[in-house]
């Protein structure tokens, strides 16, 4: 995971990933590290219900994770030596490109800020599982198949969309449907926003819409603003209110 010496006079884009090097397409087209990190997340939000961790207090501790990496990335993006030692320890998980920019998990930790400070727990969930799965997903198959299919988007295609509808489907369907039912003693009425007796939407047609929420937050491009945003806050906004009906 070794990246090059640098030099003082040299420019951070010369800055060489090692890890790239050595494992070739795995990391540089694949991103498979990044890939496994980015759903590992959703596994560990799933370990933390079942564990019942209060989700009111996640977005605070994940407030003082996002300043922690702020800070991490303002000294590395202005202290040349500090990047170098920086990239050499998890130049795995980060793109060439953003040697020079604010790290994506920052995006990644405001959206989940957003879900966990403002929505109940089976929207958060919901949330965390689309931006960690049907995202990964869309990627995965956008990368092997998006040649076969039309461009929907800039850099999304009509493929990794499909992938991302069908793994939204399949997420809601097991928060719903499986998930929550193995566990009601962890949550509170009011704490779960959709209930099927309540609802004028049957468990098939939420999943469908989650699947559409998934689909749709994961191709749209707006303002360029990177998806690990806008896929948990135009997920949790568009699910809150599907399942007021």
């Amino acid at each position: 995971m070794a990246v090059s010496s640098p030099s003082p006079h040299v420019p951070l884009t010369t800055i060489r990933f090692r890890s790239h090097e050595i494992f070739g397409e795995y990391i540089t087209k694949h991103e498979l590290p990044r890939k496994i990190f980015h759903s590992s997340i959703g596994l560990i939000t799933l370990y933390f219900f079942v564990q019942g961790v209060d989700y009111t207090k996640i977005a605070s501790r994940l407030f003082i994770a996002f300043i922690t990496i702020l800070i991490l990335d303002v000294i590395r993006l202005n202290w040349h030596a500090f990047n170098w030692l920086y990239c050499k320890f998890v130049g795995m998980l980060m793109r060439p490109s953003e040697v020079n920019k604010y790290n994506g998990v920052l995006f990644y930790i405001l959206g989940l800020i957003f879900c966990f400070g403002f929505f109940q727990k089976d929207i958060c969930l919901i949330s965390v599982m689309l931006l960690s799965w049907s995202d990964t997903a869309a990627s995965t198959f956008g990368r092997k198949y998006g040649h076969l299919t039309p461009k929907i988007a800039r850099n999304k295609s009509l493929a990794g969309s499909l992938a991302a509808f069908v793994v939204g489907v399949i997420s809601v369907y097991t928060v719903y449907g499986v998930i929550l039912p193995l566990y009601p003693d962890l949550s509170r009425y009011e704490d779960i926003k959709w209930h099927p007796e309540m609802s004028a939407l049957s468990l098939p047609v939420i999943s469908v819409l989650g699947g559409f929420v998934a689909s749709f937050s994961e191709g749209i491009d707006i303002c360029n603003i990177d998806d690990n945003l806008t896929i948990p806050v135009l997920s949790s906004l568009f699910m809150a209110f599907v399942t007021s009906f």
